[in-house]
């Protein structure tokens, strides 16, 4: 994938979170856009969240991926509207 296809995702109007999908079969979801840095190769995903007592919500772990490992996106469901998120297993 090119850094121009995620650079577009990420800057949608209005931006609609989504899920990308790699070559290893793991997936990463993006739910805010700012969160992610876009290299010419590479890109930074935060993979682990963490809200703090002020509201503000911040990075507890990341992954830096080749964007060449990027299959595809998809759109994450609404998780009131049925939609359920999936448990990674350690």
């Amino acid at each position: 994938m090119r850094p121009e296809d995620l650079l577009k995702r990420l800057h949608d109007h209005p931006f609609k979170p989504f899920r990308v999908h790699l070559s290893d079969r793991t997936t990463i979801e993006v739910a805010e856009p700012d969160m992610v840095i876009v290299g010419r190769t590479t890109a930074v995903l935060p993979t682990r969240f963490a809200r703090r007592e002020d509201g503000y919500r911040i990075a507890e772990d990341w992954r830096t991926i080749a964007l060449l490992h990027i299959v595809q996106f998809s759109d994450l469901r609404d998780r009131a509207g049925g939609g359920r998120k999936r448990r990674k297993s350690d």
